[in-house]
């Protein structure tokens, strides 16, 4: 291997990437460790820190402290006015997103919620979580809120390997109208990071939305958190307006 200190780091750097692009290390494969490398290329453990940092910051790789450093999955493109809810197509090419539910319960809505709903304060609600995941990595926590008087049985109803829209407009006849979408930033907390996987404070993005029935009625309000190293949202802009596609 050539030794002049600005080509080696370089070298390994191209050695991993090739491997990655070739299949020998997969998808949420751990690579090896960093004592490994140094032996493996004869180079010091700076060289090879610089290396694997460079392809974590490129988002090819990504670390979980105290187990290692790992292959992430490409970048998903979300597509502002595409059909690509949370958990749909956002994910997936073929149809829903793998899921695992984690939480189901009813209980009265605190202000907050029930200003998000448009109901009164101490209304009956019920909340799915789940957790949402590509190529068998977690990728981001949805929780969806649907107020009892719209469909009482959703709890029973929602299911994992139930899309919720189709749920809405094939089981219950919604006619999905109005979706508002805010999208933030935010950093994962510690339980947010266990669950995804990633390390405490990590970005995420933050999507804060609300569904409309075409006849106006609020039907559910879902907050969801998504890596921030696992999608990228890309909108189509002409003459200064965002596109609809």
């Amino acid at each position: 291997m050539n030794d002049q200190p600005d080509l080696l780091y370089a070298q390994i750097e191209n050695d991993l990437r090739q491997k990655i692009i070739s299949g020998e290390l997969a998808v949420g494969v751990k690579i090896p460790t960093e004592f490994e490398l140094c032996k493996t290329h004869s180079v010091s453990r700076i060289t090879v820190r610089r290396a694997i940092q460079n392809l974590v910051d490129e988002g090819i790789l990504y670390r979980l402290r105290g187990r290692g450093t790992f292959v992430a999955a490409p970048k998903r493109e979300i597509r502002k006015g595409s059909k690509s809810h949370f958990g749909y197509h956002a994910f997936s090419d073929n149809g829903p997103s793998p899921c695992r539910i984690i939480e189901k319960r009813a209980f009265p809505a605190d202000g907050k919620l029930a200003r998000k709903l448009e109901i009164g304060e101490g209304t009956e609600i019920q909340l799915v979580r789940r957790i949402m995941f590509e190529d068998n990595l977690p990728i981001g926590i949805d929780e969806v809120y649907v107020p009892v008087s719209i469909i009482p049985d959703f709890l029973d109803t929602m299911r994992e390997d139930v899309h919720l829209y189709e749920l809405l407009e094939n089981h219950y006849a919604v006619q999905v109208g109005v979706e508002e979408l805010k999208i933030d930033v935010a950093i994962a907390r510690e339980d947010e990071a266990k669950l995804l996987s990633c390390i405490n404070g990590a970005p995420l993005f933050l999507l804060d939305k609300t569904m409309r029935a075409k006849d106006g009625t609020l039907v559910h309000y879902s907050r969801s958190l998504l890596r921030g190293d696992r999608a990228s949202f890309v909108f189509s802009i002409q003459d200064g307006r965002i596109l609809e596609r």
